[in-house]
């Protein structure tokens, strides 16, 4: 018997709440999808996001959708 077990990587996304989005992008902000994930209904967004550090920063990172309960920055 064979099992496939899909396994993704992403190493740095981030996950907005409609407000923040709003701070982000404007009053009325929405995502635009890009791309398709694995997961039904989930997607990259054209928007994209710079995450700043005390030390760095970086630049261009993926914004997951659709908006959140909680924001949430991931990185690796």
């Amino acid at each position: 018997m064979e099992n496939k077990i899909l396994v993704e990587t992403s190493a740095r996304h981030v996950h907005v709440t409609d407000a923040d989005l709003e701070i982000l992008f404007g009053p009325g902000a929405k995502l635009t999808p890009k791309k398709p994930l694995s997961q039904p209904g989930q997607y990259a967004a054209e928007e994209r996001v710079t995450v700043v550090g005390p030390k760095k920063s970086i630049e261009n990172v993926s914004i997951l959708g659709p908006t959140r309960k909680q924001t949430q920055i991931e990185v690796s």
